[in-house]
C-alpha cells in the first residue's frame, strides 16, 4: 500500500447518483417515514434516530430492497477511480451513514473492489422487518450520527495525507479534519461558507487527476497541498 495517501469516500450522493435510503423509503416505506424525516430536517432528532425509526417502515424485507437497488445508478467515473487507487496502492475506504448491505450489494453488482466499508449495519428480523444497528456510533453524546466519520478518520492509519471525498451534510463533521478534502454540492457550499480548504470536483476523473499530481510530486507536508485548494 502507498505510504502517502489514504482515501475515505462517502457513498450516497457521492458514489451513487442519488441517496439510496431516500429512494428505498419513497418506493417501499409506509408514508409515516416523511413525518420522521421532517423531525430530522427540523433538528429535533439526529440521523441515527431518524434512520432507526424509518428503516423498519420499509415493506417487503430484503427481497424488495434488492429489487429496487437494481436500478440504483452510480457515478461511472468511480469505477476507474477505484481501479486507479488499487493500481497505485492507495487504500480506498467507503465511510457512510447509510446501510452496509446496500453498499456491498451495489459494489458487487458493479464489480468494484474497495479496501473497507464502514457503515450502519442492516439486518432482518425473522418476520422480515428490517432494522439497523450502529457499530460505528459516535462516542460524543451531542452527536446524533449513525457513523462517527471524525472518529473513523482519527483512528485510520497514520498516512501523511488523509483524503476525504464527500457531498452532503454527513460530511460536514470531518471536513475540517481531512488533510485534503474533495467537495461538491452541499458540502462545497458549507466549506465556502465556513472557509474550509477544499478541492471542488464534479466527478471522480477530477479527483483522479489531482491525486496523480500529488503522487507524482510526493509532498512532504500537508502545507504543500495548498495550491490544490480552491
Amino acid at each position: 500500500m502507498s505510504s502517502l495517501i489514504d482515501v475515505y469516500c462517502d457513498f450516497d450522493g457521492t458514489i451513487t447518483v442519488y441517496d439510496t435510503i431516500d429512494v428505498l423509503l419513497e418506493k417501499l416505506a409506509d408514508p409515516s417515514w416523511q413525518d420522521i424525516e421532517e423531525r430530522w430536517v427540523n433538528g429535533e432528532i439526529g440521523s441515527r434516530e431518524c434512520m432507526a425509526l424509518q428503516v423498519p417502515l420499509i415493506r417487503g424485507g430484503w427481497p424488495a430492497v434488492a429489487e429496487v437497488l437494481q436500478d440504483v445508478k452510480i457515478d461511472r467515473t468511480f469505477v476507474n477511480f477505484a481501479k486507479f487507487c488499487r493500481a497505485n496502492g492507495v487504500p480506498l475506504r467507503i465511510v457512510s451513514d447509510g446501510m452496509d448491505r446496500v453498499i456491498h450489494t451495489v459494489l458487487k453488482r458493479e464489480g468494484i473492489h474497495v479496501d473497507n466499508v464502514i457503515a450502519n449495519h442492516l439486518y432482518e428480523d425473522e418476520d422480515g422487518t428490517l432494522r439497523l444497528s450502529f457499530p460505528y456510533a459516535p462516542q460524543k453524546l451531542a452527536c446524533g450520527s449513525g457513523v462517527c466519520k471524525c472518529l473513523v478518520l482519527e483512528r485510520g492509519p497514520e498516512r501523511p495525507i488523509k483524503a476525504v471525498i464527500g457531498d452532503g451534510r454527513s460530511d460536514f463533521c470531518w471536513a475540517q479534519e481531512a488533510d485534503m478534502l474533495f467537495a461538491k454540492n452541499k458540502l462545497l457550499k458549507h466549506c465556502r461558507e465556513s472557509k474550509i480548504n477544499c478541492v471542488p470536483y464534479e466527478d471522480f476523473n477530477n479527483i483522479k487527476r489531482v491525486m496523480e499530481s500529488v503522487l507524482a510530486e510526493k509532498p512532504s507536508s500537508v502545507a504543500q497541498l495548498q495550491p490544490y485548494f480552491a
